[in-house]
């Protein structure tokens, strides 16, 4: 297979999927940027402590939206349009309901969620009034990104899209308007999210009950079975964006306990930036995922192999050109997101090293990615277990234990040398045509 091949088909399914998520997380900083240049950097280093929560709601919408549009894509494939209305009929219930208990749960226990996550002082002052509101649009967020995948199985990728550039717009705006022009400060950022997360919602149900091709709703029958399958299916995706949770968690800790406090807030400042590496890895993937299940079903091996390297490849390339893009903007905009101007240079240097470590992560993530399209969650769940809840935390906290602000970058580079040498030299010599497919009942 020539390489003009894989070079339209990463355009095609990638590029879009890596523009789109990267967009999406200029919106997600939003808070994080306002927060700093025009409230306090004290403000940004309490939102960063809160971020692992936040992480694992994205982590759990991921759950069920890799699952649910993996067997949906299934049914459809199959000419089961009524079973496959039927079970997301039933899951979307299910959803919801979680959703709600833990819109309640999080916004009642705020100030807990706010301690359990390291925040003392006036850090947990600002952590628990911003997740007091921040916790209630955990479930219209939870339920829009699930939708926003039954769109894609609907056949319309495109309004997915707008939808959600349009949801940013309006985030953007809003925190504009709330802190900038009112002065309403960390509830103001909350609110916005807020409003901008039932306005998603809302457009997307909008679409689900007027311009729907394929999938309704209807009244659904249990399917507990699936429902647990899907969830076994989704699980790889789901530590995949969760490793971005416990990476944090470590460090916040590692930094709070190793370093001064106000490290945080150099640390908090520097993630606004190096989020857009990890992005294009996943958008890479991500995009390519009905190729890679074609391939794979289809028994073409070698050309699934080399679509993978190719991808990898050019992945790699996009964060390395992001990296550089960003050292001037990183440069520019740190003195104006840090109260303290003698934590800029730290801050800099931090960008310096963890850049160059998240730029080490295109193997890493991506092949946890992989191994879900391919329908084996179980080698996915397996490297993202040992990368996320292993090598990761413990490598973040010894290196900084040790070596203290250049501690953080080598503990996240550290792993993702060790998964990128042992997947390749598995890689060379795997059989893909010994793998068999999980059948869905």
């Amino acid at each position: 297979m020539s390489k003009a091949i894989y070079q339209k088909r990463y355009k095609e399914y990638s590029n879009r999927v890596i523009t789109t998520k990267v967009i999406l997380s200029v919106a997600a900083n939003a808070d994080n940027i306002i927060a700093a240049a025009f409230i306090s950097s004290v403000v940004l280093a309490s939102l960063a402590l809160l971020m692992p929560l936040v992480i694992f709601v994205i982590a759990l919408a991921t759950l069920f939206s890799s699952g649910l549009g993996s067997y949906i894509g299934y049914l459809l494939g199959k000419g089961h349009k009524d079973k496959a209305n039927d079970f997301a009929s039933y899951t979307v219930i299910i959803i919801t309901i979680i959703g709600i208990l833990l819109a309640i749960v999080t916004s009642v226990f705020a100030s807990g969620f706010a301690t359990l996550l390291g925040a003392t002082g006036e850090y947990h002052q600002v952590a628990t009034t911003y997740l007091r509101i921040l916790g209630i649009s955990f479930m219209p967020q939870i339920i829009a990104i699930v939708l926003d995948k039954l769109m894609l199985n609907d056949g319309a990728p495109k309004y997915t899209f707008y939808v959600n550039i349009i949801s940013m717009i309006v985030n953007l705006g809003l925190n504009v308007l709330f802190v900038i022009v009112f002065s309403m400060g960390v509830s103001g950022l909350a609110l916005a999210t807020l409003i901008s997360h039932i306005f998603h919602l809302g457009i997307d149900i909008h679409y689900f009950l007027h311009r729907a091709k394929v999938i309704s709703f209807v009244l659904p029958k249990a399917h507990l079975r699936p429902f647990l399958e899907m969830i076994y299916n989704g699980s790889s995706d789901f530590l995949s964006v969760f490793t971005d949770a416990i990476m944090v968690y470590v460090v916040n800790q590692s930094i709070l306990k190793f370093l001064p406090h106000n490290y945080l807030e150099a640390f908090a400042a520097v993630t606004l930036f190096t989020v857009y590496i990890t992005k294009i890895y996943v958008g890479s993937q991500v995009g390519l995922q009905p190729i890679t299940s074609q391939l794979f079903g289809g028994a073409r091996y070698q050309e699934l192999k080399e679509m993978l390297t190719y991808s990898l490849k050019r992945s790699l390339l996009y964060g390395v050109i992001m990296y550089v893009l960003l050292i001037p903007v990183v440069y520019f905009l740190l003195p104006y997101l840090m109260d303290d101007p003698t934590l800029v240079p730290v801050a800099f240097r931090m960008y310096v090293g963890v850049g160059i470590a998240f730029i080490g992560s295109c193997v890493g993530i991506q092949v946890i990615l992989f191994y879900t399209a391919i329908n084996r969650p179980l080698e996915s769940l397996a490297i993202a277990a040992l990368r996320t809840l292993v090598l990761i935390p413990v490598s973040s906290f010894m290196m900084i234990y040790l070596f203290r602000v250049d501690g953080i970058a080598i503990g996240f580079l550290l792993p993702e040398v060790i998964i990128t040498s042992v997947f390749f030299t598995y890689f060379r010599r795997v059989d893909m045509a010994k793998y068999r497919l999980i059948n869905h009942s």
